[in-house]
């Protein structure tokens, strides 16, 4: 087999780039892109929100404010400044989006083969066409365990970051070859992009000197000024992120779906890290099933007697002593371990809690690790003839036929929130996130429907999820709000829809969302004893909650005629909310029905202040000024209204 060119190498990359990840291309926006792009304020500013993305930490445009979602908060502008061109070229158009993932995803190829072929060591032996750095290359590049970053439009972070680390390698070589100027300022630039691109790129820190120390014959008084330019590019980076986001990392997160290990003691946090440490170990080496969701309770907090935990344990302690004794002979394998364990320790949770278990993203760089040991250990097996050439062949056929298989595969099932949701919470039964979303889609679009067959089926499929995702995490807000939602849409009895919002009010009495649906649905029973039971309930849970009083009062007066009850609730809303024109209309009108002329007339006059267009208040003081005798007053009153409402008959009025 004659020896591939340069050209026909990138020709490989750049057509199996397309094969494998273009059918991504007809997608739509899917999961975290909403955060980043589709409801990002600075994002859909177009260029004029670059300066925003800039000088915000990342969850600002979505949130509105700044939010301690995460420890350390997220300040990744680079990819976020990409969005902002894309928006403001073509507005939110998912197709450039996706193809900039597929073509930045080529690019992380053709240079991790660049960087490979200047570092890894000829070997014979093999196939001539092929080489180590070009087989553990593809290896690479067909892992199906890279779908998530490239068929979701914000993994372009991770994509990015990749580039520019590969890009600072590459120039560090150049630099310690040359020791040109021009090289040492490149090394500064592409690491500094990298840490805008994403905060993972600081473990290169310590990749790039292991692999100086591996693959090059310098010495690291040659590679000072190198290293040196690394830390200032980290040093400035690390300033501005601290002016942006602040310093620091702390727990901030009050629920499981940002702290899973929030409900764990200190030796399960532990065991539970293990047990995916493990889990990515299986996925790199079986990559199936995939899903996004590994939150809660998918991943389960487990103990160190869980199976998973002792044998994640043992690999990870064979990968030390092998790390290890390979170290000073400088063997690949032991490089490749120690590339995998320091670009992954950063999302492993235990340095600090990321706020989610594991991800697949989260090894896209690591399994470059995992790439090094299959190809390298396919050259040794060829070097000493342990397995003929048409076997292993054949074996590579088999292993890219499979990859090639899952990944296009994979990639469908990001088509859009509603595929991707409905996939994977059948594979995290358990997983509260993928349940919630899957149930929340299906819930939304039940209620476009005319249907009403069709409505009633897409609400009760919606339901499983979300009753799935409220077994998995009985505390988990919005499950419970959109579980409310659906048993409204499905059945119009509050007495099958409030149980769930009393659950959220324990949580949060002043969950806003589920105030405001409280009400809506509350006030649409025609029941005036379910109301009244319905606001006294909220009222155990809140008991300063203005509006229950209120409703409380107009339910007690208009529905039962039962104005002592009526006046008793409308005068605590009274005190809670002095100056609320709702509270001091009802009371006025109800004062009025009491023959309580005076106090209307004081409380009227207060609504009327707050309010001075409402002709209907100016009739109710009118009315009370008559009836105390204040007739000129009245006569006042009334002109106002009639000329606030010309429809309004003047000669109804008694002056």
């Amino acid at each position: 087999m004659k020896k591939l060119s340069e050209l026909q190498i990138f020709g490989i990359f750049i057509i199996f780039g397309f094969l494998l990840n273009g059918n991504t291309l007809t997608h739509d926006f899917a999961l975290d892109d909403a955060i980043v792009i589709t409801e990002n304020d600075f994002t859909k500013k177009g260029f004029s929100g670059i300066w925003d993305q800039l000088t915000n930490d990342q969850f600002v445009g979505f949130y509105g404010v700044k939010k301690e979602l995460v420890a350390g908060g997220r300040y990744r502008p680079l990819s976020m400044v990409i969005y902002n061109i894309q928006y403001g070229l073509v507005g939110a158009n998912p197709f450039l989006a996706h193809l900039f993932n597929v073509l930045f995803y080529i690019l992380n190829g053709i240079l991790l083969y660049k960087v490979l072929s200047r570092i890894l060591p000829p070997f014979k032996g093999f196939l001539k066409g092929i080489s180590l750095p070009l087989l553990v290359s593809l290896l690479w590049f067909f892992h199906p365990i890279h779908t998530e970053v490239v068929a979701n439009i914000k993994g372009l972070d991770e994509i990015m970051a990749f580039c520019l680390q590969l890009s600072t390698l590459w120039f560090v070589l150049k630099y310690l070859e040359n020791q040109k100027i021009k090289d040492l300022l490149s090394i500064v630039i592409f690491f500094f992009l990298g840490l805008l691109a994403k905060e993972s790129t600081i473990t290169w820190l310590s990749v790039i000197p292991i692999s100086i120390y591996f693959f090059t014959p310098h010495s690291f008084k040659r590679a000072l000024p190198a290293f040196g330019g690394l830390t200032v590019a980290a040093v400035i980076w690390a300033g501005v992120r601290y002016q942006v986001v602040g310093g620091g990392i702390s727990a901030v997160a009050d629920n499981i779906m940002n702290d899973p290990f929030l409900e764990a003691t200190t030796s399960e946090k532990y065991a539970t890290i293990m047990l995916t440490l493990g889990k990515y170990l299986q996925l790199l080496v079986y990559p199936h099933p995939l899903t996004y969701d590994y939150y809660p309770k998918h991943i389960p907090i487990v103990g160190w007697g869980n199976k998973m935990v002792l044998f994640s344990v043992l690999a990870y302690l064979f990968l030390a002593v092998v790390a290890i004794c390979g170290f000073f002979k400088k063997n690949i394998i032991s490089f490749a371990i120690l590339l995998y364990v320091i670009t992954l320790s950063i999302a492993s949770n235990i340095v600090f809690v990321i706020g989610a278990f594991m991800n697949e993203r989260f090894v896209y760089v690591s399994s470059l690790g995992f790439s090094l040991v299959l190809g390298f250990g396919i050259f040794k097996l060829l070097e000493h003839k342990i397995i003929a050439k048409n076997a292993v062949l054949t074996a590579l056929i088999v292993i890219f036929g499979l990859y090639s298989f899952k990944t296009i595969s994979r990639n469908q099932v990001w088509e859009n929130n509603l595929t991707l949701a409905t996939h994977d919470a059948n594979i995290s039964v358990n997983g509260a996130k993928s349940n919630v979303m899957a149930g929340g889609i299906l819930t939304e679009n039940a209620m476009k429907l005319s249907d009403t067959l069709e409505k009633q089926k897409m609400l009760q499929e919606g339901m499983v999820y979300l009753q799935r995702a409220i077994n998995a995490y009985p505390e988990y807000i919005d499950a419970l709000i959109l579980m409310g939602n659906a048993q409204w849409e499905l059945t119009k009895n509050i007495n099958k829809v409030l149980p769930y919002y009393y659950q959220i009010l324990s949580i949060n009495p002043y969950h806003q969302n589920t105030l405001q649906n409280f009400y809506i649905i509350v006030e649409q029973s025609k029941n005036a004893d379910d109301k009244i039971n319905a606001y006294k309930t909220l009222l155990r849970y809140n008991p300063n909650e203005m509006t229950a009083y209120l409703n409380l009062g107009r339910a007690y007066g208009r529905e039962k005629n039962d104005l002592q009850n009526a006046q008793l609730y409308l005068e605590t809303a009274l005190k809670i909310a002095p100056n609320n024109y709702e509270v001091l209309s009802n009371l006025g009108t109800l004062y009025g029905l009491s023959k309580n002329y005076a106090a209307a007339i004081d409380v009227l006059g207060k609504a009327v202040q707050l309010k001075p267009t409402i002709a209907k208040t100016h009739i109710d003081l009118g009315l009370s000024y008559y009836y105390t005798g204040q007739f000129e007053l009245a006569k006042s009153s009334f002109d106002k209204a009639v000329q606030l409402a010309p429809s309004i008959e003047r000669t109804k009025f008694p002056v």
